[in-house]
């Protein structure tokens, strides 16, 4: 993205991520609602924000549906508070990469703890070896 979009973007996203905590009242926007990025198109017409929706897959389609709803008076403060000629049309989506980050994660987790239980268990087994042959040596000395 060239800087230009790039500085727009980041300054619509601090606007409009004020916005949202102070001037919209919708009650369907519920939870902590993070705007987690904008990706504005080449014309500045259109800008795609991605927010993150603490809470459960009905609350953060309810609050996606809030957010939707008062994207026209969203654009409208948005104006005044950027004061550009035109407002790009805000077009609200879920951020589904923290989901997917945090799948992987898990994965990665559980991935971890697998190989560390059979590294455990293979030492286990190693060290269990190492006392039978010693017991082995033992006996034969004894003879």
């Amino acid at each position: 993205m060239p800087h230009r979009r790039e500085r727009f973007a980041s300054a619509l996203r601090n606007v409009v991520a004020k916005l949202i905590r102070t001037e919209l009242s919708d009650p369907r926007i519920r939870g902590l609602v993070t705007v987690t990025r904008i990706e504005v198109s080449p014309d500045l017409r259109l800008a795609k924000v991605y927010v993150s929706v603490l809470g459960k897959e009905g609350e953060q389609r309810s609050s996606l549906a809030g957010l939707r709803h008062g994207a026209g008076h969203l654009q409208s403060l948005l104006k005044k508070h950027l004061e550009f000629r035109s407002c790009p049309k805000l077009d609200f989506r879920l951020d589904e990469e923290l989901k997917e980050s945090l799948a992987t994660m898990a994965l990665i987790d559980k991935v971890s703890s697998e190989l560390t239980a059979k590294e455990a268990e293979k030492v286990s087994n190693q060290q269990g070896n190492l006392e039978e042959d010693g017991s082995a040596v033992s006996k034969n000395e004894a003879e």
